[in-house]
């Protein structure tokens, strides 16, 4: 008696998460819906112009049942095969009612069954759907030539059932399989991106850390000259800015990447850094002047880029001035020009190439690293080489709606 109760509470078990369990993504069952909505439609017109006489109010009812309950199926599967059960057993117990009202949507629910219902649920509805529909068959039909029919359709339902519940399984089975595959990849993601995020802070940020507090101690060292404790200043306040940054990152390379409803950008607030462009932009030239080149930095027009196109154009600004310092010739001039507007905001600079002879700077990681950022919002970086000579372009189209002017926000 025990053992009864105990696998009576176990299919009651069975049967709530079932009936409870949350449906599928709608992305994931629009397809089928369409299906249904498909064959219930061609079983509807196959009816029509199969029987060219005016079709029965009861055969057009049990038409349009059938077209709504095989397109509901997918969105609510359980409730949805209950109806279309007793939608079966109905036609075969009104007499008047035509066993080929349902043939074809027949066949899209017996798909369904292995699609949305485990193995062992599916098959079991239908062995019961077989059993109901012999038991009908056998009791209503009268000898002879319907007793043949009844065989017949019962034989056709067995023999469906048997090739399409399978395949609705087999394709359960790979979307499964697909989905698990695509989780255990965001796994391994997961998993590479939180060691990145490890590195980056027990190595880059500490190093960062050290630099920015020896060059605030060489500062405050009045041994040392003036012109060098103001060079310490301005490296411990670069530093310090991508120390910041850098810790922003970090922040947002650990959180788990279902929380980041938002661009990295904005979860960082690496999108908010920036106040003023041209402001940006001076700074980098600045670094640059500071560095040993004579550098002229020119800014025309008075369009007002977005948060994103300013914080996109300052790291790519600060990207040209990095290469200008690597690679550039000290002893020539070097230009940076910002044009905002009106129909593009273009990002420009100029030098030549520390030795002529040697080849100019290929498209490595800097390189690649600014135009991934500008083809994120819609910009491109062009390079050209002209005898020794080096420029580097970043165009980014100007937004159709005015933003919003860019205002100063603390972090905490």
């Amino acid at each position: 008696m025990a053992e009864l109760s105990d696998a009576l509470a176990s299919l009651t078990a069975r049967a709530r998460k079932t009936l409870l369990r949350p449906p599928e993504p709608l992305s994931r069952r629009r397809v089928y819906v369409i299906i249904g909505a498909i064959v219930g439609l061609g079983n509807l017109v196959g009816n029509v112009v199969v029987n060219r006489e005016a079709l029965k109010p009861i055969d057009l009812a049990f038409m349009v049942a059938t077209l709504v309950l095989v397109t509901l199926i997918p969105l609510r599967p359980v409730p949805s095969v209950m109806a279309y059960l007793a939608c079966w057993v109905l036609l075969l117990l009104i007499p008047s009612a035509d066993f080929a009202d349902m043939t074809i949507t027949n066949l899209a629910f017996l798909f369904f069954l292995g699609r949305f219902f485990p193995p062992w649920p599916a098959f079991s509805m239908l062995l019961t759907t077989l059993l109901i529909e012999a038991v009908l068959l056998m009791s209503l039909s009268s000898p002879g030539n319907e007793i043949a029919n009844s065989l017949g359709t019962l034989w056709y339902m067995a023999l469906m059932g048997a090739l399409l519940v399978p395949l609705g399984a087999l394709v359960r089975f790979i979307e499964a399989s697909r989905l698990a595959d695509a989780e255990q990849a965001d796994a391994q993601l997961e998993e590479m991106r939180l060691e990145i995020a490890r590195e980056m802070h027990d190595l880059v940020a500490y190093s960062m850390s050290q630099t920015a507090l020896r060059a605030q101690r060489a500062a405050a060292d009045t041994s040392y000259p003036d012109r060098a404790r103001d060079e310490f200043t301005a490296l411990e306040a670069t530093a310090s800015d991508a120390l910041h940054e850098l810790r922003l990152l970090l922040r947002t390379l650990r959180r788990p990447s279902s929380e980041q409803e938002q661009s990295v950008s904005t979860t960082t607030g690496l999108g908010n850094a920036v106040t003023d462009l041209t402001i940006a932009v001076g700074a980098v030239s600045a670094d640059v002047s500071s560095a040993g080149f004579d550098i002229t930095y020119r800014h025309l027009g008075e369009v007002v880029p977005t948060r994103i196109q300013a914080s996109t154009l300052s790291r790519v600004a600060r990207e040209m001035g990095a290469n200008i310092i690597r690679h550039g010739d000290p002893h020539a001039s070097v230009t940076m020009t910002l044009s905002l507007g009106p129909e593009v905001i273009r990002l420009v600079s100029t030098n030549r190439v520390r030795d002529t002879s040697a080849h100019l700077p290929r498209s490595g990681t800097g390189i690649l690293g600014m135009r991934e950022r500008l083809a994120a919002i819609g910009g491109t970086l062009t390079t050209l080489s002209d005898n020794g000579s080096w420029m580097v372009t970043a165009t980014v189209p100007v937004a159709e709606s005015r933003p919003i002017l860019l205002t100063t926000e603390k972090n905490s």
